[in-house]
Formats: structure tokens, C-alpha cells, sequence
């Protein structure tokens, strides 16, 4: 997971993967996925399947529970189920849902990462380390929009422009209603606004199974000192079913601290965190190793989601938020309630981006990459991101000039390369201590 074990959704490069399927995705069986070009042997069926149930005990926060998704997969191979899936992508959502089916966990997830689009920074969306907008609109209300929480290294300075620019409101809309997840640092962070400073309060937990035992160990999150305060504000956490993880979180902790009244509709219902596992045969799972844990409740929203004390629909939330607030909004989209922003993106890098793509282009043609640029306990799948980083630069010179584009909504920072005869792009992501976490790119610039 990104910046942190524990982090409630992977941002990148599998952000969608952890959010529910659509309601109209289809199920993976033989009949309704016709054989592709993988030609998906035996052999390799089984060698899945056993690895994955392997880890599935190993690792699956709850082992009853994970003990039930191998057992299940298991089952299912030996009575032949899976014998006519030839094709690596359908394989690999037959067992999310089998897996769903039994275990219930929206976080869990099989998949392909043979035909996987690679991450672009084009793909990268708009914004500043999920933050979209912040406005003051009439009558003192102050509104945040924010799509994920990156990691805090990117998320805080970004949040506390954001914030300021809102200093003074009445009452404050935070609004999590395309808000997929992210860093439960950074959910705590903005939670740190809306309580008192005079007093550090717990706000969650983060419980984690060590891998192969039933141990337990657990990291708290408190509040933090903040440059404005926005204690005693009346808050309002906008919500939808697309809100999920992080974004739930930050709901529930409002709801469950009485900052806040949660309007829209019951969330996703994702709180167990976890990590991407390699598989083999170029399949990966998202198992989670992890739950949320509230100091309130000393439970989470898994399965059922956060219940808005205000239920409306989602495209009506803004609206009604606004009517409760004694105004008549023009219309239900901030577009139409708040001609302007107040918040734009930072035109300067983060400290320690540039000088990280440095080395990484100075150690290009070694025979492996530098894991020291990364924390000594980085997951196994944070040190196979350096080391699909160091293969993408091998084959290119250091470039004449390296330049800031533009900060992104995941919490990269985008850079331009300059050569001779062309100019890249890439994104880099470093951890709060200055440590490598990702990078998207080279791309080509456009």
C-alpha cells in the first residue's frame, strides 16, 4: 500500500480496484467469457488458486474468515468449476466474486496485471493530492471538495491552503461524494480541524494482523495541531454510494465524534485496509490485512456502510445542505452555487521529488534498483514499483533539464524531462520522509 501499510485504499495504480463493481458487471463464468488469446493452462489454475488461498490464511485480517475464502476457492477448484476458464482477466474476476461471495469484503480483489494498461500521467486526474475545490459561498458557508486522501506529505500543505482560504465560515460542507479513499493520516488531519486544540483526541485505529500468526498490533491516530481552527463550525459530510474507504471513514469519524451531520446516501462500505499480494502468472490480489477500528463505536462501517442522518440522494445533497443552512441555493451543483474557487494548485514541487528523480537516473544502469531509496520495511509491492521504475529508465539518458508541471489529484508530482529530441513525463511520489513510494511514466509529452 502507497505511503502506508495500512492505507484504506490503494490510490495508484489500482485505485478502481477497490471500489465495488458497477452494478451492471458481469459475472465470469465460461459461458458468459468466451476464451481470449491468454490460454490459461491447468496447471497454472491450480498454482493460483493455492497460492492465493495460501495468502488468504496467511494474511486476511480475520483468519476465520480467510480461512473461509481459501476453503471456498479451493472447493471449487476441485469440483472442476474453474475448468473451463481459459482466459487470465475472466479467471481473475471469477475468484474476486467467489472470494465476495463468501468473505463479503468489497476491499478484496484478484486481478490481471498481464494486459493491464500501464499508469499514465495523463490518466493522472486534476486537482492537488485529492483536494478539487474549496469555495466560500454566500450566507458564510464554507465547502471542500476532496476525491481521495494522499499521502500526508502531499495531502497537509495542500489542505491547510485549502483551509485558509476558507477561514471564517459559519458552517462547513466537506464533500465526500466522489471520494474513493486513501491515506486514514490524512482522513485524521482534516478530522484535526473541526476538533479543539487544547486537547489531543483519539480519532481512529488502524488494527493489523502480522502475516502468518493471529497477532495483532495496532496504530492510533490523534488529532494534530492545525494553522485555523474550525472548532464548534457547523459541519456537513456530503455523501454518496460511490463513497468508499477513507472517504467513509472520514463520515463515520465525524458522525461518530459529533462534529458533523452526514447528508446523502449509505456509503460502500469498505473499512478494511490492506495490501497488493503478487499471486504469480501475472495475477495479484488486494487482500486486506487490516480493519478500522473507532475509539467511539470499537467498530467500522465494513459491510453496511455509513447511515447519513440526512438520507437524500446524492444529487441532492448539496441542495438540501445548503436549504438546512437558511439559503436557496441556485442550483444542486457547486458550479452553479459558487462562481469561484478559492483554491488552486501549488506551482511549486514538493521538496526532494527532483533531486529523487536524480538519483534514480543516476542509478539506471545498475543491475538492480537502490532499495535504499525506500523505507527498510517497504511492502512487496512498493519494492516491485522501484523496480519496474528502474526498468522503464534504463534505457534512456539523463535528461538535459528536469521541470515542475504541476501537482496531481493523487498526490504525485509531475515533472517534465528535457532531451534533445523530446520531451517525457513523469509523476513521483515520496513518503513523508522524502522516502520513494511511486512513479508513474515516462509518457511522452504531448
Amino acid at each position: 500500500m502507497p505511503c502506508r501499510r495500512h492505507a484504506l485504499m490503494l490510490l495508484l495504480p489500482f485505485l478502481a480496484l477497490s471500489k465495488p463493481p458497477s452494478a451492471g458487471a458481469q459475472t465470469a463464468t465460461a459461458s458468459a467469457t468466451p476464451a481470449r488469446t491468454s490460454n490459461l493452462e491447468a496447471a497454472a489454475r491450480t498454482a493460483i488458486v493455492a497460492r492465493l488461498s495460501t495468502e488468504l490464511r496467511s494474511r486476511y485480517i480475520y483468519p476465520v474468515v480467510g480461512e473461509k475464502g481459501a476453503a471456498a476457492i479451493t472447493a471449487a477448484a476441485a469440483s472442476g468449476a474453474y475448468d473451463r476458464i481459459v482466459d487470465l482477466p475472466a479467471f481473475a474476476t471469477r475468484l474476486t466474486e467467489d472470494l465476495r461471495g463468501v468473505m463479503t469484503d468489497k476491499h478484496l480483489m484478484v486481478f490481471n496485471t498481464t494486459n493491464r494498461p500501464a499508469s499514465s500521467v495523463a490518466s493522472m486526474p486534476a486537482g492537488e493530492a485529492g483536494i478539487v475545490r474549496a469555495d466560500r459561498l454566500p450566507g458564510g458557508i464554507g465547502y471542500l471538495q476532496i476525491d481521495g486522501f494522499a499521502n500526508p506529505r502531499a495531502f497537509k500543505p495542500a489542505l491547510d491552503r485549502a483551509m485558509a482560504g476558507l477561514k471564517g465560515s459559519r458552517a462547513l460542507i466537506l464533500d465526500m461524494r466522489g471520494n474513493g479513499g486513501g491515506d486514514p493520516a490524512s482522513v485524521s488531519y482534516l478530522v484535526s480541524y473541526l476538533l479543539s486544540a487544547d486537547k489531543r483526541t483519539k480519532i481512529n485505529s488502524m488494527v493489523e494482523r502480522k502475516a502468518g500468526t493471529t497477532e495483532l498490533r495496532r496504530d492510533y491516530f490523534f488529532s494534530e495541531p492545525t494553522s485555523v481552527s474550525f472548532a464548534g463550525v457547523s459541519a456537513y459530510v456530503l455523501t454518496s454510494s460511490d463513497t468508499f474507504s477513507g472517504g467513509e471513514e472520514l463520515a463515520y469519524d465525524m458522525q461518530t465524534l459529533k462534529l458533523g451531520t452526514v447528508v446523502g446516501e449509505v456509503t460502500g462500505g469498505g473499512a478494511n485496509p490492506g495490501e497488493r499480494i503478487s499471486i504469480g502468472h501475472g495475477v495479484m490480489a488486494f487482500i486486506p490485512t487490516g480493519r478500522a477500528e473507532s475509539p467511539v463505536t470499537g467498530s467500522n462501517w465494513e459491510g453496511r456502510g455509513v447511515q447519513p442522518d440526512l438520507k437524500v440522494p446524492a444529487a441532492d445533497a448539496l441542495a438540501t445542505t445548503l436549504r438546512r443552512l437558511g439559503q436557496v441555493p441556485a442550483g444542486a451543483t457547486i458550479e452553479a452555487a459558487s462562481p469561484v474557487s478559492v483554491f488552486a494548485p501549488r506551482t511549486v514541487a514538493l521538496k526532494g521529488g527532483e533531486a529523487m528523480l536524480h538519483r534514480l537516473f543516476a542509478g539506471r544502469t545498475a543491475p538492480e534498483a537502490d532499495y535504499t531509496l525506500m523505507k527498510p520495511d517497504a511492502s512487496e509491492a512498493g519494492r516491485a514499483a522501484l523496480a519496474a521504475t528502474h526498468r522503464r529508465l534504463q534505457p534512456l539518458g539523463i535528461p538535459q533539464a528536469i521541470r515542475f508541471r504541476r501537482p496531481d489529484g493523487f498526490g504525485f508530482d509531475e515533472f517534465t524531462l528535457v532531451y534533445p529530441d523530446r520531451t517525457l513525463l513523469v509523476g513521483i511520489m515520496l513518503d513523508s520522509d522524502g522516502k520513494f513510494i511511486d512513479l508513474i511514466g515516462p509518457d511522452p509529452s504531448k
